[in-house]
């Protein structure tokens, strides 16, 4: 099963479009599915109870019980994981944040060699969507480094990134105080650059398919 997690309020904006598009790439290949929605569950962050951490006990697991939970078991089980945030304010969702800080810091011993204690060895890829321009995605995307590199460093493999810039925020642009952005131009990158976003979010999916094989 390859799980798409979607950290957006919006069940169907352009974040949830672009893992949609991810997840008919993967299924194009034969592979199951399945998008959850993060914000209309109630999960907390971590913490900090060592729960997951304690000798004797259940390395890996995290011991905070509420809607998260079962998510969290799902992810224990899958073959492939899909993180999928827009950028609110330069960083992740808060919702997004707490499955993320669960799910690494549960699976995080304090030992000098034996640092992560994921069973297996599974795809992972980050999909992000925002408002600013193409030209400052990289510094952008570079604040999250240290939540790609140790995805990538639990899981046994680096975590794929991809990203949809310049996105469409409003219905009508008039209603709102963003004089800042060009409407038409926003519309026409809605338009002609988008559904390019979201092929390489379906070519994404076939490769995380394939490399869970």
């Amino acid at each position: 099963m390859i799980i798409a997690l979607n950290g957006s309020p919006r069940p169907n904006g352009n974040t949830a479009a672009m893992l949609r598009a991810a997840l008919e790439g993967a299924a194009s290949t034969g592979a199951e599915t399945k998008l959850i929605q993060l914000y209309p569950l109630k999960g907390k962050g971590c913490v900090s109870c060592f729960s997951c951490k304690r000798k004797g006990g259940k390395l890996g697991h995290c011991a905070l019980k509420d809607d998260f939970s079962p998510v969290l078991d799902m992810m224990e089980q899958a073959d492939a994981l899909l993180f999928g945030s827009p950028i609110y304010y330069y960083t992740l969702t808060p919702e997004m944040l707490a499955l993320i800080h669960r799910f690494l810091f549960s699976h995080m011993l304090y030992n000098k060699e034996k640092r992560w204690v994921f069973p297996r060895v599974i795809p992972s890829a980050f999909i992000y969507t925002f408002g600013v321009k193409e030209n400052a995605a990289d510094e952008l995307l570079a604040r999250f480094s240290f939540i790609h590199n140790s995805m990538g460093n639990m899981l046994g493999r680096p975590a794929e990134l991809l990203y949809s810039a310049d996105a469409w925020q409003f219905s009508d642009y008039s209603l709102y105080e963003a004089d800042r952005f060009d409407e038409a131009e926003k519309r026409r990158h809605l338009e002609e650059v988008f559904p390019l976003d979201k092929q390489k979010a379906f070519e994404l999916g076939i490769r995380l398919a394939k490399a869970k094989n």
